[in-house]
């Protein structure tokens, strides 16, 4: 039996992660993946680092849609002990390869990294580390014997998924004005250019898109499902049958088969795409795998 412990979106949540990991030690995982998110700056990524430092087991460690390259790289070469995962992309344990996709297919103003979902951008390569999804291909041997744990989730069909967000789409393309810039607050204080140019489809914050459409902009504010249909396609195409991530706050502690349809808290299945939910909220979770079926094990602190 395999059982692997999740943290994802600490967001510098030292406390929190702590805690995790001393639930986790309880319950002899045998492996800690801090599935990104850990903060947004050096500061933040290395007390969450820190925090879970003290474990015995390996600590497999990637980025989200949240850390500057910088600051990440950075308060890695401290943690010699952690693995980490946006370069060295599979790692195996109890027979089982436990496979990294780093980011997701948004990010916030001044993070390094991001997920390519189809043409890419010249702008997008000069800004981010890209991350291609059918480049996961190389990493996937046998794809029984395959974990893919990824930041962002996959594209789901039905509103009580594990990617279900509550936030704002852009309708169509527009340029802020200026003078509404504030909107965002101190999240793009540093990088005001950002604020400015929203595309067709892109996805923010239920506050932010309220204000927005409250001043007139295209945005719509809704629950939708809001992962990556190349993602998706990914993983049905390969026959992943093993899946975790977190990224979606709203969707956390939630678990579906490779069909879709919701499993429950110490359900056996077949297959099973896990969210593992926030740990800045107090959550965890464990995937369990047993031969050819999963399960999970939410965890609160």
């Amino acid at each position: 039996m395999l059982k692997i412990g999740i943290i994802v979106c600490a967001h510098g949540n030292k406390k929190t992660a702590a805690r995790l990991r001393k639930k986790f030690e309880k319950e002899k995982v045998d492996a800690i993946v801090l599935a990104g998110d850990l903060g947004d700056e050096y500061k933040d990524i290395s007390a969450v680092l820190k925090a879970v430092a003290p474990v015995k087991m390996p600590i497999y460690v990637f980025p989200g849609n949240h850390e500057s390259s910088k600051g990440y790289y950075r308060a890695l070469k401290k943690y010699k002990k952690a693995i980490e995962g946006s370069r060295k992309r599979r790692i195996t344990i109890k027979g089982y390869d436990l496979v990294s996709l780093p980011s997701a297919n948004v990010t916030r103003p001044g993070a390094g990294f991001r997920v390519a979902e189809g043409r890419v951008p010249k702008a997008y390569k000069k800004r981010f580390r890209m991350f291609y999804i059918h480049k996961l291909k190389r990493f996937v041997r046998k794809p029984a014997k395959t974990i893919i744990i990824s930041h962002g989730p996959p594209r789901c069909g039905k509103k009580d998924s594990i990617d279900v967000a509550y936030s704002g789409e852009v309708a169509k393309p527009f340029v802020l004005k200026p003078k509404d810039i504030k909107i965002f607050g101190k999240e793009f204080a540093a990088y005001p250019i950002l604020a400015l140019f929203h595309e067709r489809g892109e996805i923010m914050s239920a506050k932010h898109g309220k204000k927005l459409a409250q001043r007139g902009y295209p945005v719509s504010v809704k629950h939708r499902n809001v992962g990556s249909n190349e993602l998706k396609k990914f993983l049905k195409r390969n026959k992943i049958k093993f899946f975790a991530c977190g990224h979606i706050h709203e969707a956390g502690h939630r678990a579906i088969n490779a069909q879709g349809k919701r499993l429950k808290q110490g359900q056996w299945s077949t297959s099973i795409w896990y969210n593992a939910a926030a740990a800045e909220n107090g959550q965890g979770g464990i995937l369990i795998i047993d031969g050819n079926k999963g399960t999970f094990k939410n965890i609160r602190v």
